[in-house]
């Protein structure tokens, strides 16, 4: 599965994150919920304590959490 990341325009401080990657790697994951909707949310720390982040399209909450598990399981780009 190929995912299309897009950059964030804007942080959403609304979302609630329900799952999350490890925090410990250099590229964080986070399964976020909002207004009924979900999506994944990528962010990706640099050397200087920058950040960028890019997000997925909005899907269902069944659809985000099954891209989430696939995600996961490294079977996603």
């Amino acid at each position: 599965m190929q995912l299309v990341w897009r950059q964030a325009a804007k942080p959403e401080d609304r979302a609630r994150v329900v799952a999350w990657s490890c925090h410990c790697r250099s590229t964080v994951y986070e399964l976020r919920r909002l207004g009924g909707q979900s999506y994944i949310r990528r962010t990706e720390y640099d050397g200087d304590g920058g950040e960028t982040i890019y997000e997925t399209h909005r899907w269902s909450y069944n659809k985000a959490a099954e891209v989430w598990r696939t995600l996961l399981q490294g079977q996603t780009v």
